[in-house]
């Protein structure tokens, strides 16, 4: 069970209003193992699971409203796009209609860590979809509906939010990633990896089949049924002083150019429903707050098909949900299941 403590934090009458919320694991992510990230400015805080809620103008327990998880990236805190000097969600989603949920996901990649073929500790991937969800599916009136769930993030949390629609997708109707790390399945990004910190090999192990198992472009067939929306810079900062100096944002906004470029090739290879888009900009907050806005007009409750008829789910998890069928198996999958449905036809591959 998830002990839920929340605080509501000063606002103006009608105006959107923030809670955090204290989410412990029920085993799948431990605090006292996890390193997690200084807040802005850099005051050290107690290791601990939250998340932050940004409710709605006139919000009104009585109504149900449509949700969005918005993660974070690698270097950040769950309360990261709520601060002003980043993400600024209160400014930046002025006027939008749900609830905003944004959890912690410390320096996690939103994966259960292969760790030395333990898949777990940490297992972020489980706590946020079965414990997380529910959690909040229990404390705040939701919207029943794929439509009405969307997930979205940036860099870390830009694969994140892709690969957990994969993983949910009869919850999510809409993802959106910014500048996002969609191609982890790259033979280049082993290295690009280790130098943020975490070791390739203790995220996703030795095995190909586990990194494409969490791969957004190795699992883009799952993704067709949802509305996808992309963004990515150049490279090219603004002229301003801040933007100019940050050398290492313009070298791995080009890099994730290179993600951007093979998702979108996978999916529309497939006749994805993806917006894609590059603009000018680097690998930074000001970038990401223009993301964020462009993907809200996109609209990230459009109508969905709720319950397709024909449907591809691919997964390394031992458990899970896709659309309305569940499945657990007996051991941990030694290489990509994945299941088809055609009409009442539903078929598999792999072994688990």
């Amino acid at each position: 069970m998830l002990a839920v403590l929340a605080v509501v934090l000063a606002a103006p009458a009608g105006a959107s209003t923030f809670e955090t919320l204290d989410l412990p694991s029920a085993g799948n992510v431990d605090p006292a193992k996890v390193q997690f990230n200084d807040p802005p400015g850099g005051k050290k805080r107690p290791n601990a699971l939250k998340a932050l809620v940004l409710l709605p103008d006139g919000y009104k327990p009585g109504e149900r409203y449509p949700v969005l998880y918005l993660l974070g990236g690698h270097g950040e805190t769950y309360d990261a796009w709520a601060h002003p000097s980043r993400g600024d969600v209160q400014k930046t989603l002025a006027g939008f209609p749900g609830i905003v949920v944004m959890p912690e996901g410390a320096r996690g990649w939103y994966v259960n860590w292969w760790n030395g073929g333990k898949r777990g500790e940490p297992a972020w991937e489980r706590y946020h979809l079965d414990e997380l969800i529910p959690a909040i599916e229990k404390r705040y009136p939701i919207r029943p509906g794929r439509r009405w769930h969307a997930i979205a993030g940036n860099s870390m949390g830009g694969l994140g939010a892709l690969f957990y629609a994969s993983q949910r997708p009869g919850y999510f109707g809409s993802a959106a990633s910014f500048s996002g790390v969609l191609a982890p399945d790259r033979s280049d990004w082993g290295t690009f990896m280790d130098g943020q910190g975490e070791r390739f090999v203790d995220v996703y192990g030795p095995e190909r089949y586990y990194v494409e198992g969490h791969s957004p472009v190795s699992l883009v067939r799952s993704l067709k049924p949802t509305r996808l929306w992309t963004s990515n810079g150049d490279g090219i900062p603004a002229p301003v002083p801040e933007q100019q100096r940050n050398t290492g944002g313009a070298v791995s906004e080009v890099y994730l150019g290179a993600h951007q470029a093979d998702f979108t090739a996978a999916a529309r290879a497939i006749g994805a429903n993806l917006t894609a888009r590059t603009h000018q900009g680097i690998h930074d907050w000001p970038y990401w707050r223009a993301d964020l806005r462009d993907a809200a007009k996109w609209g990230f409750f459009e109508p969905v098909e709720e319950a397709p008829a024909q449907w591809s789910y691919a997964t390394v998890a031992k458990s899970g949900q896709m659309w309305d069928l569940g499945y657990r198996f007996d051991a941990p999958p030694p290489a990509l299941a994945t299941f088809s449905r055609e009409g009442s036809t539903l078929s598999a591959t792999g072994a688990g």
